[in-house]
């Protein structure tokens, strides 16, 4: 008789890496991002011929890609003036409000009052010039989106695409057009996925190019920390031990934890505890399975000490967790 699944939230795995020659090797980074999930809301063009200026009001996660043309970007709050050009991709990551214009200090209409008269709903496309670009909004579900989002700048931007072998950025923008002007069924997932896709490719790079700075992000993609930060992710509730985290990184003992501290911020046990309650918060949410039980598979011992620890971290029991929205409670770093 077939089982019954408890976590139907987690895909069920057919083979593991031993057994199926096809099957992708597992990375930190990639266990991170399957747990942030990039859902996009809106999506539509921007037109406009100097001179312009464009307002976006604070509180959205956005997204910019140039199309063509030049434009200057200032973002409430910062001193930096960021410009940009064709097949340049911006994101605001928490939400600031800001203008783009053709230059500085332009008068700036919000963009609620020009959609009632410039917006043509059928072709998606606000306004009308010779400088385009792509603009959506979307926001994160997920319990480490948050852990996401504190490690990251207020802009984050990547340059010259197209100089680079990214085609696949243009083809995304197609697409999601695409999907948005012949609404389909499914077409608001689609848009989410493909928007998820360049969310990916964005954070990548950017972490590849070295902004990442110190934090757990640096952690996953560093090549020495990165097998035992994977190994923690594969199977949180083993009885992890420094020495046998520094062995996977083929690292004595001292060395392993010195630069574990050092790129990560916190220590390695330090870090086993957070990602087993951020594992825990997750299955909280997305799975039915019984508070002990999801103890059980991160690594406590009895329920009351998981609840414990978990009520440390979150500041309320893990059913309190369970029964609110999780979105609306605040999230130690």
């Amino acid at each position: 008789m077939t089982k019954k699944p408890v976590f139907f939230a987690e895909t069920p795995i057919i083979m593991d890496d031993g057994v199926d020659p096809f099957a992708f090797r597992r990375d930190a980074f990639s266990d991170v991002l399957e747990l942030i999930r990039v859902r996009g809301n809106t999506v539509f063009t921007c037109a406009a011929s100097a001179p312009f200026g464009i307002r976006f009001p604070t509180g959205k996660h956005r997204l910019h890609i140039i199309r063509t043309g030049r434009v200057v970007i200032e973002v409430e709050g910062l001193e930096t003036t960021y410009h940009a050009a064709q097949g340049d991709l911006i994101m605001f990551m928490h939400g600031h409000e800001h203008v783009i214009s053709d230059q500085s200090g332009r008068t700036a209409n919000l963009i609620a009052d020009l959609v009632q008269h410039a917006y043509d709903h059928e072709r998606r496309t606000l306004g009308i010039g010779d400088i385009t670009w792509l603009c959506g909004d979307f926001g994160f579900d997920g319990m480490l989106s948050q852990r996401l989002l504190s490690v990251l700048p207020p802009v984050v931007i990547l340059r010259g695409l197209r100089d680079r072998p990214f085609e696949w950025l243009e083809l995304s923008c197609h697409f999601i057009l695409e999907e948005a002007l012949h609404l389909q069924a499914g077409a608001a997932a689609m848009i989410s996925r493909l928007l998820d896709v360049i969310f990916v490719q964005l954070l990548r790079t950017w972490a590849m190019d070295g902004e990442a700075g110190h934090g757990w992000l640096s952690g996953a993609i560093d090549a020495r920390i990165n097998p035992a930060i994977s190994a923690i992710h594969a199977d949180p509730g083993r009885a992890w031990t420094v020495h046998d985290l520094a062995a996977l990184s083929n690292l004595s003992r001292s060395a392993f934890a010195d630069r574990f501290q050092r790129i990560v911020g916190q220590t390695p046990l330090n870090y086993v505890t957070t990602w087993r309650l951020d594992r825990a918060a997750e299955m909280l949410r997305y799975s039915q399975a019984p508070v002990s039980e999801i103890a059980s598979r991160v690594g406590y011992a009895s329920e009351a000490a998981f609840s414990r620890v978990f009520k440390g971290r979150y500041q309320v029991s893990p059913m309190q967790w369970r029964k609110f929205d999780p979105g609306r409670l605040s999230l130690l770093p």
